[in-house]
């Protein structure tokens, strides 16, 4: 059975406040790890053993180009002293900033990452809409990102609700990069309404084909899927419960 983990992201304001309670709150839903890095004004040993006393394990952190290509040293002491080896990254702001330029903002991202993988990290790549949105050499910018970066310096971390945002199918996505596919951020889409430009809902409580896509990631390799959401009509605790009751009723937890 595949591990369920959530991403911190999802509860980052109330995490910056108090991130003992909202800590324990993940642990108390049920959840079995988190992804993301050590709050503001903690330490990672203090960290660490948040989590400890929490039984939640802590299966990765994010990084940026700059920071793997200017930084490393920095960042394996960051990952060995929080006991990981997996990062995820994205390019979004150094598109933004090289005015789209995806052939050079990728060939820094693959020099950065093949700095990593000899230091012994590895790195994930987590997608929005935008890398189905531009083309590369006729291919999307997802794809031209993974045919040009070895397998061996950079692997997936695909978000299902921003494959089908970018008019994609996700569970034929999750079987194009089977065996590059660690992790998957399950995500889901509510139908649009009109005050919103990317409604977000709970885990099976929107449109994606759950029952595809859950049968697609285990022999795709996946080894922990992560719960996200961006914003929340409900709290995000209660939106990060009603997504993992989902699971739970499907017997995944």
């Amino acid at each position: 059975m595949i591990p369920i983990a959530l991403q911190l992201y999802t509860v980052r304001e109330d995490l910056a406040q108090d991130p003992v309670r909202i800590i324990k709150a993940v642990a108390e839903i049920g959840y079995q790890g988190v992804e993301g890095g050590t709050p503001a004004g903690m330490s990672n040993q203090d960290y660490l053993s948040l989590l400890a006393d929490n039984n939640l394990i802590l299966i990765g952190s994010g990084t940026s180009t700059a920071d793997l290509q200017d930084n490393l040293s920095q960042v394996v002491e960051g990952c060995s002293e929080l006991g990981i080896n997996t990062l995820m990254c994205g390019i979004g702001g150094e598109l933004r900033q090289s005015d789209g330029d995806w052939k050079r903002v990728v060939a820094g991202l693959a020099e950065g990452c093949a700095k990593a993988s000899e230091a012994g990290l590895r790195i994930l790549y987590h997608n929005h809409a935008f890398e189905f949105e531009d083309k590369v050499d006729g291919q999307y910018g997802l794809d031209y990102l993974f045919d040009t970066i070895p397998e061996t310096d950079i692997q997936a971390e695909l978000d299902t609700y921003w494959v089908q945002v970018g008019g994609e199918d996700p569970v034929a996505y999750i079987n194009k990069y089977a065996g590059r596919l660690p992790r998957l951020h399950i995500k889901d889409r509510a139908p649009a309404p009109a005050d919103e430009e990317y409604p977000f809902a709970e885990v099976g409580h929107g449109i994606l084909d759950w029952d595809g896509i859950f049968a697609a990631a285990p022999a795709a390799g996946v080894e922990w899927y992560v719960v996200e959401q961006d914003r929340c009509a409900h709290s995000p605790l209660e939106s990060a419960r009603m997504s993992l009751e989902y699971l739970r009723s499907r017997d995944m937890i």
